[in-house]
C-alpha cells in the first residue's frame, strides 16, 4: 500500500473525530515502538515500530 493511502486514511479519521486539538494526543514510547492515540477514539491510534 502506498504511503499516501496511509496519510489520507489518517487525515479522514482525524476529521471524522472532529479534528481534535494536539493537546489531546497521547504518546507512549517503548524500545519496540512509538504509539500515538487520542482518548476516546480508537480510530485515532498509530503505532510506529522501531527497527
Amino acid at each position: 500500500m502506498a504511503l499516501w493511502d496511509d496519510i489520507e486514511r489518517s487525515l479522514v479519521a482525524w476529521q471524522d473525530a472532529g479534528s481534535p486539538e494536539i493537546t489531546v494526543v497521547r504518546l507512549r514510547i517503548t524500545a519496540e515502538a512509538r504509539t500515538y492515540w487520542t482518548e476516546g477514539d480508537p480510530s485515532l491510534r498509530w503505532r510506529h515500530r522501531i527497527g
